[in-house]
Parts: C-alpha cells; structure tokens; sequence
C-alpha cells in the first residue's frame, strides 16, 4: 500500500494541500467582500431636494459613502444595458422632506444592477439599506422626543430590556445559547466530516487491496502459502488502520486549518476552552474507542463484501452498500441531538455502529458518554461478529468461489428476454 504514490497523493498529500488552500480562498474572499463594503459608489437621483433628503444625504457620506449625482434618465439607461461607474442608485422620490415633517412614509428604491449573481453584488445594497435604516431611526427619535417630551427615548421605543445568558456546566456566562451552539457546530463540525472520509475512504482501500489480487490472480497464491487465513485477513486489516491513521492526521490538520480559517474570517470571538466545553482526555480516550472499533466494523466488512466480487471495479460499485450506514448517522447528529429524533429513527441510528464516534465527538464537549459507553459494548459485539465471519470465509473454499456478478445476471435476463 505505502509503494502506491497514488494512495500517498489522495489520501495524505490531497487534504493537507486541499483544505487550508479552501480555507484561504475562503478568507480571502472574506476580506475582499468586507473592503468592498466599506467603500461605496452611490449613484444619487434626489426628486425632492428637500431638507430632510439632503440630511439622508450628508449621512451616506458621514459613513464613507461616495455620492455621485445623476438624474432619473440615469437609472433608465442602466436597467437598459448602459455602463456606469457605481456601485447602485439611489432614488430619493417626491415629497421625501413633506412625507417626513408630517409623521408620514416617505420612499427610497436602490436599484442594484446584478451581472455575476455573486454574494458579493448584492452587498452594498445591504449596506446601503442599513444606513438608510440608522437615518430612520435617528428621525424615529425625533419625533417620540417631540411626543414624549423630557422622556428617555430609547425607553419609551423599548419598554423591555431583554438579557439572554447561559449557564454552562453550573457557571453563568454572559453569553446567549445561539452563540455558544453556533461556535460549538462550527468546532465539532470538524469531527464527524472527518470521520465519515476516514471511513469511506479506508473502506475503499481494504476492498481495493482484496478486489485487485483476486482481479491480477495473486490471491490464490497467497492463500496456498503456509500462513493461516486468519493472519491473512488480520494482516490486510492492520496495513488499511495504519494507513487510516496517517489519513485522519492529514485530515485534521487540514480541516483543522480550514474552520480556523473560517471562524477567523467571521470574527468569531467565544473561546469554548474557557467556558468549560474543552474535551477532556476521557472524552479523547472513548472517541478513539469507537473510532478504531468501526473502523475494523467498516474494513472487514469491505473485505467481506469485496470477496463475492472478480475485479476492482465490482468491488466499488459493491461498497456502495455501507456507504449509507456511514453517511446517514454523520449528516443526522451533525445538526440534530439524537434526543429530538422519533423513537423509532433512534433505535435506527442507534442500530447502526458508525453512530457512535459522532457521538462521542458530542459527548467530548456535554460530558454525557451514557450512549457512547452502552455503543462502546455494542461495537464490540457487532465487530467482533463481523470478524468472525470474514475470519470464517476467508478459511473456506468459498473465497475462491463466492461471486456476486452483475454483469452474468443481466446478461441471463437479456437472453430470456429474446427466447420470449
């Protein structure tokens, strides 16, 4: 396995290349977007020329933004295809000053135009918006101080102050529950993407090695030599963990590198380590448990199922089948607790033995190992089966014989077809 440059390059070389060059597009397009929002082209079209349009005005530029005037002819050329250097427009309409002086509604329409359909277009029309809504709200202001004179205004708008805070592991912290969820998905979304690769891709290479010495023919010589079968499959087992091994470092080392990326380019600021959520080394302990305990489940049954097959590309159509299993536990606990699920959907995931590493990943920040531990001593039972049957086929004739040929079968029902 380790002389194949190609196991090297998709498996160790690829992710800690892949994901820090994602995680630093991903910053780099961050800050690209966030310069271009601090710096504005507003092409202006004011219809009414009041007081309270030039005040909107001289806020916009209060704010970094670059008016350039241009009148309402302007706005129809550029809907119609014509180039101007701006940004956006901004039609103040008629009556804005009268609308306002009298408590009423006046209207501003942003026409944005939108070429690529990129995030990146419609930013500074949101901008736009949101100093337009701090102008609102400064007349807003003015007029409950008139309404309600020698009172506080923002008492009089909010009449209730809300706090939002959290208690962690018996301490207040001062910050609300979306907050330290939101960080939290962010930290252990590493953790269950990770293991899903690592398996899938170890579940490949176990079926690969057995679907190539059976394609080229070398499987019927190792099996004549004086070493049990056992040994054999143990030995096919071992080189795919070792490999796996070398993997999942690459992956967290790159994936690792991408969130902090990501977290960086948001600005997030919640140190979970110091609320108390760090993991703990019991907690490290379990999920290496349960990790190395599907990861043997996932690689005899690879190469339980890659015997029944001829070549290698049977093998990987075949693998499809634990495909699933791996993928539905990992997408589910990512964003749901197993808690909310039905009844049943839970005796379902619970059923299936790759649940359990993304659940100890959970568990590594809650401290609750109850299903963890309980999916521990299931493990053991559900791979210890599965090794005793693949130990069991590989010492019989039957690994020589046992085939699952799509190809043939399809081929007998094409032929029935034409006698009928």
């Amino acid at each position: 396995m380790i002389r194949d440059r190609r196991l090297l390059l998709g498996m160790i070389i690829v992710p800690m290349l892949m994901f820090p060059m994602m995680g630093l597009a991903m910053n780099a397009s961050m800050s690209s977007v966030q310069d271009s929002a601090s710096s504005i082209d507003l092409g202006v079209v004011n219809l009414d020329g009041g007081n309270c349009s030039g005040d909107l005005l001289s806020h916009l530029v209060s704010r970094g933004v670059n008016d350039q005037y241009y009148v309402y002819n302007d706005v129809e050329l550029m809907v119609n295809g014509t180039e101007y250097p701006v940004d956006l427009f901004m039609v103040i309409m008629p009556n804005f000053t009268q609308s306002i002086e009298n408590n009423g509604s006046a209207t501003v329409i942003l026409y944005t135009p939108l070429k690529t359909y990129s995030i990146s277009e419609g930013i500074p029309s949101d901008v736009i918006s949101g100093y337009i809504i701090e102008y609102q709200q400064s007349v807003l202001d003015e007029r409950m101080a008139y309404a309600f004179p020698g009172q506080n205004v923002s008492e009089v708008k909010d009449p209730i102050t809300l706090g939002s805070l959290s208690v962690v592991k018996g301490e207040v912290v001062p910050n609300s529950p979306s907050e330290i969820t939101s960080q939290m998905m962010l930290q252990s979304l590493m953790i269950p993407m990770v293991l899903m690769i690592l398996l899938i891709m170890a579940a490949q290479l176990a079926a690969t090695s057995v679907a190539m010495e059976k394609e080229e023919k070398t499987l019927e010589t190792l099996l004549t030599t004086p070493v049990p079968r056992s040994t054999i499959l143990f030995g096919k087992i071992a080189g795919v963990v070792v490999i796996s091994a070398i993997a999942v470092v690459a992956y967290v080392f790159g994936f690792s590198f991408y969130i902090s990326s990501v977290m960086g380019a948001e600005g997030s600021s919640i140190d979970l380590a110091a609320l108390g959520m760090a993991p703990t080394i019991t907690g490290i302990v379990i999920l290496f448990v349960t990790l190395f305990l599907s990861l043997v489940s996932a690689l005899s049954l690879s190469v339980l199922l890659a015997s029944f097959t001829e070549d290698v590309r049977s093998a990987q159509s075949l693998l499809g089948v634990i495909y699933a299993p791996i993928f539905i536990p990992a997408l589910v606990l990512m964003f749901v607790d197993l808690g909310q699920l039905p009844g049943a959907v839970q005796a379902v995931i619970l059923a299936i033995p790759f649940t359990y590493p993304v659940l100890a990943a959970k568990s590594m920040y809650t401290g609750d190992f109850s299903f963890v531990l309980f999916g521990i001593v299931y493990q053991v039972i559900f791979t210890a089966i599965i090794i005793y049957i693949a130990s069991w086929f590989f010492s019989s004739e039957k690994i020589m014989t046992a085939r699952i040929n799509f190809k043939k079968a399809r081929g007998i029902s094409i032929s029935r077809k034409k006698r009928n």
